[in-house]
């Protein structure tokens, strides 16, 4: 557990996952099913990534950031159309580009090694 919260790409992930899980399940419950197992997927796939370490976890938020981000931008032209499949409302919105501003600020501008190079290493 701690070697999660020393990584900022594990901490996101892992946070971003169980935030996304169980914003799935209340998808799922008050009637948006395709939207709730999106999210629960999701939820489920950092939440692994961010076990995984800090490589699979810096790829997870950036990929997850990417989609959230075109799935945000869909849907400012979706919401209150009959075209909306996932049934995304404005709040839906707001978590989604929130969420995509976290993931890829830190999936893409977060330190990836574990250590860093000592300042007498030659640089290759």
């Amino acid at each position: 557990m701690t070697a999660i919260l020393r990584s900022p790409n594990r901490l996101v992930a892992a946070a971003l996952g169980v935030a996304f899980a169980g914003y799935g399940a209340v998808a799922a419950v008050t009637g948006r099913p395709a939207l709730g197992i999106l999210f629960a997927l999701a939820g489920l796939v950092l939440m692994v990534t961010a076990r995984l370490g800090i490589a699979p976890a810096r790829r997870a938020n950036t990929a997850a950031g990417a989609v959230w981000l075109a799935l945000g931008y869909a849907g400012l032209f979706l919401v209150g159309t009959d075209a909306n499949p996932l049934d995304l409302r404005a709040i839906d919105e707001v978590v989604l580009f929130a969420a995509a501003t976290v993931q890829l600020a830190v999936g893409l501008g977060a330190r990836r090694d574990v250590t860093a190079a000592s300042p007498s290493t030659p640089a290759p």
